[in-house]
């Protein structure tokens, strides 16, 4: 065996690399499965570091987009942890397999890998007050946002 070959990264570039790896997966080998686990998993590090400094995560803003919905319509509004959870079971479906079955996931994969990623973006913000610096990233960014 070899030596392992030790590093040091911070949360914040630990999900950068995760938010680019996305976005190539998602872009160039058409692999919006595994696309979405890995802005999932940037998404919900940059939001604890926003709710951190005092800013929203973005799965909170959706949960309250999505309660505002039930209010136009008149019906009752869930739980805000219901909310979260109906905004997040593709994400969670991919992430987890709780009871242990070989089930069939139906998702448009595509839509809601491009969903997570512009939440993680949008968390990236909130947390650092500015958009990554990856070219890759804010070319994406500004491409699906125009």
């Amino acid at each position: 065996m070899g030596l392992t070959h030790m590093q040091k990264l911070t949360k914040r570039r630990i999900a950068l690399l995760q938010l680019e790896r996305s976005v190539e997966l998602l872009e160039d080998h058409n692999d919006p499965v595994c696309a979405l686990t890995l802005a999932a998993a940037a998404e919900e590090i940059l939001g604890k570091i926003a709710v951190r400094k005092g800013r929203a995560a973005m799965v909170e803003n959706w949960a309250e987009y999505l309660g505002s919905w039930y209010d136009c319509l008149g019906k009752r509004r869930p739980p805000k942890k219901q909310l979260v959870g109906i905004h997040n079971r593709v994400r969670n479906e991919l992430k987890h397999n709780d009871n242990g079955t070989n089930i069939r996931i139906a998702a448009d994969f595509e839509y809601w890998a491009e969903d997570m990623i512009l939440r993680a973006i949008k968390n990236y913000f909130n947390a650092f007050g500015c958009f990554p610096r990856s070219s890759r990233v804010r070319q994406w960014f500004e491409n699906i946002t125009l």
